[in-house]
């Protein structure tokens, strides 16, 4: 799994010297949106590298390659799903060094980093992906592109939105007693209570991917 994900990585050098720049303007022009910008950014650079990936395979030709090898199809489709927090990884420290430099510098950018906003960056990461990659793994990527692309949209647009209005309309839309729980506990904690069914939708989509997998006709 390791040479795989290596595989990826060195397939991608030209992807990845651009996400540096990504990570740069991102932190430029998503600073005035608050902890949202820091989880877009993340998502996106995310996307980049996971697709692009997913993209030079198909244009290579890869899976037709990789399948006559003595791989197992559950270690080619374990290693996409560790890669994606691989990537989320890179583009969290990426974020983090431009927060640092900036406020080593003063520079007139207000980069949110912290700890709550980087457990949504996963938890965004995730979901994302736990979509996108059954998709992949049924149809290829250019044929699940446009599909993936109004998924990413909709995870851009929509969850900053629904972000926006619960947090304005919380007392709404959750009892008091909920409302006073999740106040009262740490970013820890609600990472461990998001955990499990997070988990869970990951290992479903990853036996999903697997499944369309094995019956994909190349």
């Amino acid at each position: 799994m390791y040479h795989l994900i290596k595989k990826d990585i060195l397939m991608q050098k030209r992807a990845l010297k651009l996400s540096v720049l990504l990570i740069i303007f991102f932190s430029i022009t998503l600073s005035n949106i608050g902890p949202a910008g820091l989880i877009v950014g993340i998502l996106a650079i995310t996307y980049q590298l996971v697709l692009g990936a997913s993209a030079l395979e198909d244009k290579n030709n890869s899976d037709i390659i990789l399948i006559s090898l003595p791989i197992k199809k559950t270690t080619i489709v374990l290693s996409k799903y560790v890669s994606i927090y691989i990537y989320a990884l890179f583009a969290a420290i990426g974020f983090y060094l431009i927060y640092l430099i900036s406020n080593l510098l003063n520079l007139p950018l207000d980069i949110p980093f912290n700890f709550s906003g980087l457990i949504a960056a996963i938890i965004t990461v995730t979901l994302f992906c736990s979509i996108s990659f059954p998709l992949i793994f049924k149809y290829g990527f250019l044929k699940s592109k446009m599909a993936n692309l109004i998924i990413f949209f909709v995870f851009v647009f929509g969850g900053t939105g629904l972000v926006s209005y619960f947090s304005r309309n919380n007392k709404l839309m959750l009892s008091q007693e909920l409302i006073t729980f999740l106040s009262n506990s740490s970013d820890f904690q609600l990472f461990i209570i998001l955990a499990a069914p997070l988990f869970l939708i990951l290992i479903c989509s990853y036996y999903l991917s697997l499944a369309f997998y094995r019956n994909r006709e190349f």
